[in-house]
């Protein structure tokens, strides 16, 4: 068993998913590679099941129904660190690792002695931009420590997303799992913000990714296509509920962000805009009571 146990999330998505996993047995990186398949229909299982059958550190994991990103990712780490393992690396089943991804990420586990919370690569595009949807809150008020590590290349952050982030076994241990009931989006937000504020996080700016979203606006209500916009009842709720949990103050910039939100959907929005502010509202009703609770990770089960 390696020290390492990457758990990627899928769901209908087998291509990129076949690619994600070449790309991170291509790069030689020292872990067992959990599949973490959402009970896709697109024949996921059928398509990836050679490389399964070639690679042992190639595991697959089937749930029984779609629990979405935020469900796929506390399951996987639950399992993975009930096994054993020292570090748990997860990612989209659209990011794509270099060679060095996971090396650079360990060199920098190694600089802090496994005191960390999280450590995060550094996200492109597929045009070698910076991803959008992708963007780290940085630490504006560092300490000495953290000053020292900034000059070696670690910056210190608050929030991050799932796209290639490093965690101790032990750091899940402390703060418990990803709240599964957020389903999609503001998982990340969540759970690294409340990781962070128990240990001290950084980007590792030399280990690097590329995450293969179809377009690189990043998260735009007032310009994503209308297919999407029901997701967005899941973001505001999810944002909601997490600033609630901050105190608030989080809850002041969340209600400014959010009329700013609706302002610009009523000038901007080409389209639909009745039922993109529909989206924004039913989010932010669902919000003011939803409440789900830390688990933590029972290791003697």
């Amino acid at each position: 068993m390696n020290e390492v146990a990457t758990v990627v999330v899928t769901y209908n998505r087998k291509e990129l998913l076949r690619e994600c996993i070449e790309a991170l047995l291509k790069s030689g990186a020292p872990s067992d590679i959990f599949i973490i398949d959402n009970n896709s229909t697109d024949g996921t299982k059928e398509y990836i099941a050679d490389i399964v059958k070639e690679n042992d550190n190639v595991i697959y994991k089937h749930l029984k129904r779609n629990v979405g990103g935020a469900g796929g990712f506390s399951a996987g780490m639950n399992y993975v660190v009930k096994r054993g393992y020292k570090y748990v690396w997860i990612m989209d089943d659209d990011t794509i690792v270099k060679p060095d991804t996971l090396s650079k990420l360990l060199d920098a586990a190694a600089m802090l002695h496994d005191n960390f919370g999280f450590l995060s690569s550094t996200v492109a595009w597929t045009n070698g931009n910076d991803c959008k949807m992708n963007i780290q809150t940085y630490n504006k008020n560092i300490n000495d420590i953290q000053r020292y590590y900034k000059k070696n290349g670690l910056w210190p952050v608050r929030a991050a997303t799932f796209v290639s982030l490093l965690f101790t076994a032990n750091a899940i241990k402390g703060v418990g799992l990803p709240k599964r009931e957020y389903f999609i989006w503001g998982d990340d937000k969540e759970y690294t913000r409340r990781m962070s504020k128990n240990k001290n996080c950084y980007n590792v700016i030399d280990s690097k990714v590329v995450h293969k979203t179809v377009g690189n606006e990043g998260s735009n209500i007032t310009k994503d296509d209308i297919s999407r916009i029901d997701r967005y009842v899941y973001a505001y709720r999810n944002d909601l509920a997490t600033a609630r949990d901050e105190g608030i103050g989080e809850v002041a910039v969340y209600s400014a962000g959010f009329c700013l939100n609706m302002v610009r959907v009523v000038l901007f929005a080409k389209d639909n805009k009745a039922k993109r502010l529909k989206a924004m509202l039913a989010g932010l009703k669902y919000g003011l009571k939803f409440a789900p609770k830390v688990r933590h990770i029972k290791v003697s089960d």
